[in-house]
């Protein structure tokens, strides 16, 4: 199907052409934030569903090291970094330590939070995406 836009999970298309980011919580719809690009929606997405444990629903793989950095986090304090935008330099910051501590990080530090694409899922034998 030419043409056919690929659907980010948890993305939603605002009327003034920005993109919003939402997931669920006990039945109930969290807001995320409003976005310029629909992939920075799509990403914020993704760590709120990675704090939720919901690795099955990320729209791109993430980096191990994220999965660290939000153990030391509630989930209301990280929907509110991701909120705030200060989400990004939180973990670079964490990152940036974890590498002066001689920890083991990513290979890839600099990258780390540049998605990369799941491949499509398969819902009752028929592709999404």
């Amino acid at each position: 199907m030419e043409g056919e836009l690929k659907r980010l999970r948890g993305v939603v298309p605002m009327y003034n052409g920005k993109w919003g980011a939402l997931t669920s919580v006990q039945r109930k719809r969290s807001w995320l934030g409003t976005y310029e690009r629909e992939i920075d929606a799509a990403v914020a997405y993704d760590r709120a569903c990675l704090k939720l444990c919901r690795r099955k629903l990320l729209n791109f793989s993430f980096d191990t090291n994220e999965c660290e950095f939000q153990s030391n986090y509630s989930f209301e304090t990280i929907i509110f970094m991701i909120k705030d935008g200060t989400y990004p330099q939180n973990y670079a910051q964490f990152l940036a330590k974890r590498q002066n501590l001689g920890g083991v990080g990513s290979e890839e530090t600099g990258s780390a939070c540049i998605p990369k694409l799941h491949e499509p899922v398969k819902l009752f034998g028929v592709r999404i995406g």
